[in-house]
């Protein structure tokens, strides 16, 4: 991040893969005094010349993913996302993410995240943060991800497991990652052993699904 001088403008990025949230984010940051937007690409947010990377929540992780060390120049990131289920966030937070905005807050929000960031702060909405705070701790898996590690141990694939719970293929794979970090797993194979062990899973429907995951790969 470049070293911010007494009325200097705040540059901003711009990357998420939805248009019409990315033209929805120019705009409301265009109109904000002390803040100038520049053109995103895949790859920006390591740009020294630019303070702040909005980015959706798919890149957030794939940035942190990457190995994103806190305060590396121009490296602040805030992901403007639909969903963020909370254990999600606080994996991304861990890995270098530094902040979290949902597309549903209040436009100052966004405003606020970004100067927050530009001091070398972290940010979450207010409705992250009142969830973080009642949310269950975590080291523990959370009912919806239960459930996904269930599907998961049948063989679903993100599209079928999205499907069956009603919820977007995004989503899935918010819960599918934070599921891999809290359990320790490279695979989902090896989630779902240690999920047994732990007693997270009923064996005769591991076994069920471990079954039915080999006739689909023969099939």
């Amino acid at each position: 991040m470049r070293q911010q001088e007494p009325g200097q403008a705040i540059v901003v990025s711009t990357d998420i893969q939805e248009p019409l949230l990315q033209a929805g984010v120019r705009a409301a940051l265009e109109r904000e005094p002390g803040i100038r937007v520049v053109e995103g690409a895949p790859g920006v947010a390591v740009d020294a010349t630019v303070d702040v990377a909005v980015v959706d929540g798919e890149r957030a992780f794939a940035l942190a993913e990457a190995g994103l060390p806190r305060g590396a120049a121009g490296r602040r990131v805030l992901a403007v996302t639909r969903t963020a289920p909370i254990d999600a966030v606080r994996a991304a937070l861990r890995q270098g993410v530094h902040g979290f905005v949902l597309s549903t807050a209040p436009l100052h929000e966004l405003a606020d995240a970004v100067r927050t960031l530009a001091r070398g702060g972290n940010y979450l909405c207010q409705t992250l943060t009142w969830e973080m705070a009642t949310g269950p701790s975590d080291d523990m898996l959370t009912r919806r991800e239960v459930e996904v590690l269930q599907l998961l141990v049948q063989g679903a694939c993100n599209k079928s497991i999205a499907r069956d719970l009603g919820i977007a293929v995004g989503t899935v794979k918010w819960h599918v990652r934070a599921i891999m970090m809290k359990l320790d797993a490279s695979t989902r194979t090896q989630a779902a052993s240690i999920a047994l062990s732990r007693g997270l899973l009923d064996a005769a429907g591991f076994a069920g699904g471990a079954a039915a995951a080999r006739s689909r790969a023969a099939a």
